[in-house]
């Protein structure tokens, strides 16, 4: 997926569905990255921006199109992004370490270079930023 500039990638079992994002109801929240709920399956869920969670700032005003719904801590979240470029249900290979917050490593999948990112990773981000905000 793309978030921003930013290519990238998620485990396919770490994902529960991908949804168009429609414009999700405004609540308050603590967390920069908080865009507000949708409902999702009969509930709410938490949209977070995906760019801005992992950059630790706030979400754009303008909201993008599609979500990733996954499971944080045993919660739906989606998490917001610009655009969902391919789904890839083969495995790729690690080719090393990223120094983006969240990942858990950089992979060459469908022959580019992605950032794979990780849910515990990400929810461990959220938990940073809302003890800092």
């Amino acid at each position: 997926m793309r978030a921003g500039s930013e290519q990238y990638g998620f485990p396919l079992a770490s994902v529960e569905e991908v949804i168009d994002l429609g414009t999700p109801a405004v609540v308050p929240g603590v967390l920069p990255a908080f865009r507000g709920v949708v409902r999702w399956r009969a509930r709410h869920c938490s949209v977070m921006h995906l760019g801005a969670l992992i950059e630790g700032g706030a979400a754009p005003e303008a909201c993008g199109p599609s979500a990733l719904v996954v499971r944080m801590g045993g919660l739906p979240v989606a998490l917001e992004v610009d655009e969902v470029v391919d789904v890839v249900e083969a495995g790729g290979s690690s080719v090393g370490a990223s120094p983006t917050a969240g990942a858990s490593g950089v992979w060459v999948v469908g022959g580019r270079l992605v950032t794979m990112l990780d849910v515990a990773a990400l929810a461990g981000r959220m938990t940073e930023q809302g003890e800092v905000g």
